[in-house]
């Protein structure tokens, strides 16, 4: 959505004035905190409120000036020459709505990260509407994203594979769904595992957490699991912890034939020299079982839990919750997401932790730490431009020439070794 206006006083204040300075556009309270854009797409600043006058905004210098005091003082020079500009179309000036100012910071207004209709689809993905079109945007972040290797292609990584392996696979690994009323708002991958007598789904608590609460899991939750057979089920949450992002789903009427047995199985990953793995996910709306490899990595990202280790294997979120095994189809872990270096992942030894403290419990139970709650963000599904959404999924350092020692990512964070 975009209104226009004109500046009221002189524009020049939106460079060197003190105090909040108005325009004409008329906007409602959702658009506080939206920015505003001269026709040639120059930031000029950020909306507040409507008042009896105009649109009161803060200007662009003040901003900076504000933003400076919390910035280490080398990035200050590189923060002021910024251009805040945008790809917009020639309205006198634009205004819109619910903008997130932390990404003027990196150098430019990501507007393909905004639902500009409003309006929600049975997915929970933005609809699209006739700006998001006209501009070419693309809906990017969804769950429908493919990755790797389709099963049954006879290529890459499942021609690597033995049959037994690839057969495995295919039949304990399934997608889940979860829904508020009829509309989902998450899906990921599982994985049916033996644990405490019966045949139960390993996934991630992702799937049940609330979307508006991070550190709550969703009310009168409905979970779907779509089983490697193409049939629908009725799943049910039996035990989960949003602290370390594990959950156990049952399914009525069905057990699996194929399941894992991770609490018996001795491999120990850590101390094995082969670092080649394979991250397995299945897509819910379509089925589609798919697989990529790489290798083990000493990378660090900037998530919370420092026990989660990286892989150089690139998923999508809808391999979030899928198996990490190696080229024996061994399981190592349960996959994350991380959108730029690799996949993010729990090793079997944490999750073994985890399911010991979930024996004997009888009802849907919360596993934490007591300690400071882990965050595990994702990007939300949203209309961007090509060109945006591909420099987003470029590594830092990418591109850039290696020494000779190589290089690691620390905190997600390049780092070349010396």
């Amino acid at each position: 959505m975009a209104t226009t206006g004109i500046l009221i006083g002189d524009s020049s204040g939106s460079e060197d004035g003190e105090e909040l300075m108005l325009s004409t556009c008329k906007i409602s309270k959702a658009w506080e905190g939206g920015p505003l854009f001269y026709c040639d797409g120059n930031f000029v600043g950020m909306n507040l409120f409507l008042d009896g006058e105009g649109t009161s905004f803060v200007p662009k210098s003040i901003i900076i000036e504000r933003l400076e005091k919390y910035m280490p003082k080398k990035e200050v020079r590189t923060f002021r020459n910024t251009e805040f500009r945008k790809r917009v179309h020639p309205w006198p000036y634009c205004s819109y709505p619910r903008a997130n100012l932390l990404y003027y910071l990196h150098g430019y207004v990501r507007f393909g990260d905004i639902d500009r209709s409003g309006d929600l689809d049975s997915r929970s993905y933005p609809k699209p509407s006739a700006a998001t079109i006209s501009e070419g945007l693309k809906l990017v972040n969804t769950f429908e994203e493919t990755f790797g290797d389709l099963y049954g292609s006879g290529e890459g990584v499942w021609s690597q594979l033995d049959k037994t392996v690839c057969q495995n696979l295919c039949r304990a690994v399934v997608s889940l769904g979860s829904f508020s009323g009829e509309t989902r708002f998450f899906a990921c991958t599982g994985l049916f595992i033996e644990w405490n007598g019966c045949t139960i789904i390993l996934t991630s608590a992702s799937l049940v957490r609330d979307p508006n609460d991070e550190n709550k899991i969703a009310e009168k939750l409905k979970i779907k699991v779509l089983l490697p057979n193409k049939q629908c089920k009725e799943g049910i949450l039996q035990h989960y912890s949003l602290h370390y992002n594990v959950a156990l789903v049952g399914v009525k009427d069905f057990r699996s034939l194929r399941s894992f047995r991770i609490l018996e199985d001795r491999f120990n990953y850590r101390s094995h020299s082969d670092r080649n793995v394979v991250a397995v996910g299945r897509c819910f709306d379509s089925g589609l079982l798919m697989a990529t490899c790489g290798r083990g990595t000493d990378w660090s990202g900037v998530l919370d839990y420092r026990d989660l280790r990286y892989t150089s294997c690139k998923i999508t979120k809808a391999g979030i919750g899928g198996p990490l095994v190696d080229f024996s189809g061994r399981f190592i872990g349960m996959n994350f997401y991380d959108k730029k270096i690799g996949t993010p992942f729990i090793f079997r030894d944490c999750i073994i932790r985890v399911l010991k403290h979930f024996e004997g419990k009888r009802t849907v139970d919360e596993s934490g730490s007591g300690g400071t709650p882990i965050r595990w963000p994702l990007p939300k599904p949203c209309w961007r431009h090509p060109d945006d959404e591909v420099k987003d999924l470029l590594p830092p350092g990418d591109g850039e020439e290696s020494g000779p020692f190589g290089f690691t990512y620390s905190d997600g964070v390049r780092v070349d070794y010396h």
